[in-house]
């Protein structure tokens, strides 16, 4: 059978995201496996691809499959899944990620969606595409899948995780092309150790936690540097480092079999100087770091179960062995106090004002601080769909859950805006000045790099312009479609 698996960009925000553009590899590996049980697949990434549903017409999908996250990507889904079935009427379309899977019933409210793939998609896709094609199994038999049935919403029963991502075959890059992508990123685990409050992971994965071996890694990296060329990859998973038995194989692969390769992750901030060490030899590059809160009260909220101590001790490693930290910081949590505010940028005056990316909290569904949001009355729920991604702007721009007076996180997210870039040149000047001499070196990669610093610059103050203008309009956007076409009125 035909299938079409998309991820949508509102065409409102689309060039904001164009400046750092990830492989979609969730999509890669369904597609993959779906290839290899005979299965026709195209994949349509609307960040980097200029065609429309229209251009699809005439390959005639017997499935649509979408990738669906909160935010501008939830409105570019819905108004591609509308479009879509106008099109294509005898088409079924199916939604899947994070927020369908979360949101299910909420979601089969809309025509337009006619199946949800709750969790991994793989064998949910594979079932409902033979279901489709010659009747077995019964839609009721097929685990992880939701759809409606005469006006009523049926949820099926949970499908099992997929535990033994070995037998699962390698991403299908070779559906998308690879050099219009920002860089190569892998995704070589899926779930996560921890229990942060304010993730999905705890209530979408359910405490699975399945990763790909050393191995398999350096086989998949092989891939790419033959076919696309690759000299860095990214690691994209939430945190690369939390099987310590396969990181430190992995190192060793890297610097026994002499590969050439440069690599990036995020990492808890729980490293040890020897892990560390080992990283450098192996080709480490850049690590992000999730230390989200200077308060340890906070920390504590959030469940982090870390200490400031051992946040901090694991960045100034990373800086001593010169890869370059990059800091998560979040705020405006509820309970969050000026107090609190306070020393979450004194922890960072610690780490001599480091690069870091600043987030306004929001309440994402199926975290644990989204129910926390919801049973104390701090949120007020979208009745449909559509209102998800006007709630996204809202939260992340204007509506405040915490103590911390609006002035002074507004005061304070300017600053970042206004200086991250340069104080991304300090912080690198100062304790790994050597890194500039790639200027002489490697002149390309020095400006290619510098050229992206200033994108991303320009990126986060354009996109906070719109949001700014888009909200502070008469009527602000309730749905997605007022959403778009508020934003794409003050773009333009």
């Amino acid at each position: 059978m035909k299938v079409l698996l998309v991820t949508s960009a509102d065409k409102a925000y689309r060039h904001y995201y164009q400046a750092y553009t990830n492989l979609p590899n969730g999509l890669l590996y369904i597609a993959s496996f779906l290839e290899r049980h005979g299965h026709q697949v195209q994949i349509y990434d609307g960040y980097v691809d200029d065609r429309e549903p229209k251009d699809f017409v005439d390959f005639n999908p017997d499935v649509i499959g979408f990738s669906v996250i909160t935010g501008p990507n939830l409105a570019g889904s819905l108004i591609q899944s509308r479009e879509f079935k106008s099109l294509l009427p005898k088409t079924k379309i199916v939604w899947g990620n994070v927020h369908p899977s979360i949101m299910t019933t909420q979601t089969l409210l809309e025509d337009c969606v006619d199946f949800v793939a709750i969790g991994a998609g793989e064998y949910t896709m594979l079932e409902l595409l033979e279901h489709l094609r010659i009747g077995t199994p019964a839609l009721d038999e097929i685990k992880g899948l939701a759809f409606r049935r005469e006006g009523e919403i049926v949820l099926n029963q949970k499908r099992e995780f997929i535990r033994n991502l070995v037998d699962m075959p390698d991403p299908a890059w070779h559906l998308v092309d690879v050099k219009k992508y920002s860089g190569i990123g892998l995704n070589t685990s899926r779930g996560c150790a921890h229990r942060c409050a304010f993730c999905y992971n705890k209530s979408y994965n359910k405490d699975y936690i399945g990763y790909l071996p050393a191995e398999r890694i350096i086989e998949q990296i092989q891939h790419v540097q033959k076919e696309y060329g690759a000299k860095h990859v990214r690691f994209n998973e939430d945190n690369f480092t939390f099987n310590r038995k396969r990181l430190r194989e992995f190192c060793r692969m890297i610097i026994d079999r002499k590969i050439k390769i440069s690599w990036s992750c995020d990492s808890r901030a729980d490293l040890s100087e020897s892990d560390v060490a080992l990283m450098k030899r192996a080709g480490c590059t850049a690590v992000g770091l999730g230390l989200e809160h200077g308060s340890q009260r906070m920390l504590d909220f959030i469940q982090k179960d870390i200490t400031i101590p051992e946040m901090e001790r694991t960045f100034w490693t990373l800086v001593k062995y010169k890869i370059r930290t990059s800091v998560y910081i979040m705020y405006g949590f509820p309970t969050e106090t000026l107090e609190d505010f306070g020393a979450t940028h004194e922890m960072l005056k610690r780490l001599d004002n480091p690069y870091y990316m600043y987030n306004r909290f929001v309440p994402f569904p199926g975290s644990a601080l989204f129910e926390y949001c919801v049973d104390h009355g701090l949120v007020n729920l979208p009745e449909r769909i559509e209102e998800w991604p006007p709630y996204l702007m809202r939260f992340s721009n204007q509506v405040n859950i915490s103590e911390v007076p609006d002035d002074i996180m507004a005061e304070a997210a300017a600053r970042w805006r206004m200086s991250y870039a340069a104080q991304r040149f300090r912080f690198t000047l100062k304790h790994n000045p050597a890194y500039f001499w790639t200027a002489i070196t490697d002149p390309k990669k020095f400006f290619r790099e510098l050229w992206d610093l200033a994108k991303f610059h320009i990126q986060v103050n354009g996109y906070y312009k719109v949001v700014k203008k888009t909200l502070a309009a008469p009527e602000a956007p309730k749905s997605a479609n007022e959403y778009t076409k508020s934003a794409a009125a003050v773009a333009r």
